[in-house]
């Protein structure tokens, strides 16, 4: 929105996480080639947000641009955004195989109008497309198809648009938005509620705990929020203070988990781990688009799990089934995370149990949550590299 709009939008407490400094980076880039003869070469590397907002925002910025990512960006298909904004008059093409990274964008001005999508796959696809919605000369009026997967981030990025005086109508399966251009604005990035379910995790997982996480408060944008009333199922409550949130131990935990993840998927490595801790049963469902992440999530989430023990089981490549069992961690074994960072803030809590674990790649923090490990020590673990 920054990059877009003519007017200044000020960003405070802007994460340092991996993802949002490359973005940074990637904007400034674009900003000073926009416009050159020669084709510009992006690469987002892992970062996958930055990736399909990119995909979108270069559609929109004249000049030509080689979008690509690492070999496993190259695995996530794109082809359902990259179809929306062909219909809204992109020039994109795929410079290596069909429907994957990498692309070859030649920017130009948008006519946009109306177009569908398919809602099931990504709502990152969604916010691209709402994000570059004002500047189309028709503006867009998009039907989402299907089942919707993540909507409170779609919901979010709408939140956010309007902050930036962006009026839009939502309703049912339809969002319109009318030629605009984002207003000057001062905006504060909330905590991360994604990253406080780790400190839920450790807390489920203690014999007893009073966690403080300082600056979280209710959230009217985050639908990962959530959170704190599933921990509520899984011993801990929470205690909402004017800047700070506070989690407590309880003796309550449920003897069945039962949840839909479809709108907070990235939750949903940490309830799994935390379950399968407790040893109690778990039925984890909506999780049809963790494969295209990081990694193969789903898969490996539950390999990981049965590596130690654990009876964990996919039923129809959206669920997973964790029966009670005994988690039994050899001395040298190593938790694998192929390259995700959620893969090794999820099981890192575990060494509350078994008192020590070693996890693989434990740099991927970085992607979302740098400081992850020097908060652990600040709580008492002892990490070492």
């Amino acid at each position: 929105m920054q990059a877009l709009s003519e007017e200044k939008i000020d960003i405070a407490a802007l994460s340092e996480a991996d993802d949002t400094q490359l973005l940074l980076k990637l904007l400034s880039i674009i900003k000073t080639k926009n416009g050159s003869e020669e084709t510009v070469s992006i690469d987002c590397h892992s970062a996958g947000t930055t990736f399909r907002f990119l995909t979108a925002f270069l559609s929109t910025q004249k000049g030509s641009w080689l979008l690509t990512g690492d070999d496993r960006m190259k695995q996530r298909p794109i082809g359902e955004l990259v179809n929306a904004l062909s219909k809204a008059d992109a020039d994109i093409k795929y410079f290596e195989i069909e429907n994957f990274p990498p692309l070859l964008i030649n920017g130009k001005s948008l006519h946009g109008g109306v177009l569908e999508i398919q809602s099931d796959i990504s709502s990152q696809f969604i916010s691209a497309l709402l994000l570059i919605a004002p500047y189309m000369t028709d503006g867009l009026n998009l039907t989402l198809q299907g089942t919707i997967v993540s909507e409170p981030y779609i919901r979010m990025t709408l939140e956010l648009m309007k902050q930036c005086e962006i009026q839009y109508v939502y309703k049912n399966s339809n969002i319109q938005i009318s030629p605009q251009k984002y207003r000057a604005a001062k905006f504060k990035v909330e905590p991360d509620w994604s990253a406080a379910s780790y400190w839920y995790e450790i807390a489920a997982l203690s014999e007893d705990a009073e966690i403080i996480l300082p600056k979280l408060n209710h959230s009217v944008l985050q639908g990962d929020a959530i959170v704190s009333s599933l921990f509520a199922e899984l011993g801990v409550d929470t205690i909402f203070q004017d800047n700070a949130v506070i989690l407590k131990k309880n003796s309550y935990v449920t003897d069945l988990f039962e949840f839909d993840f479809s709108d907070c998927p990235d939750l949903a490595q940490t309830v799994a781990v935390t379950c399968a801790a407790l040893k109690i049963k778990a039925h984890l469902k909506g999780l049809q688009n963790l494969d295209i992440k990081e990694t193969e999530r789903l898969k490996m989430l539950a390999l990981e799990l049965n590596k130690i023990g654990v009876n964990a089981e996919i039923l129809n490549d959206s669920e997973l089934i964790i029966y009670p069992s005994e988690i039994n961690i050899p001395d040298n074994h190593i938790i694998q995370t192929y390259s995700d960072h959620r893969m090794a803030m999820a099981f890192a809590p575990l060494a509350i149990l078994c008192k020590k674990i070693n996890i693989a790649e434990p740099e991927v923090v970085k992607k979302s949550y740098p400081t992850f490990w020097k908060d652990l020590q600040s709580a008492g673990f002892t990490i070492s590299f």
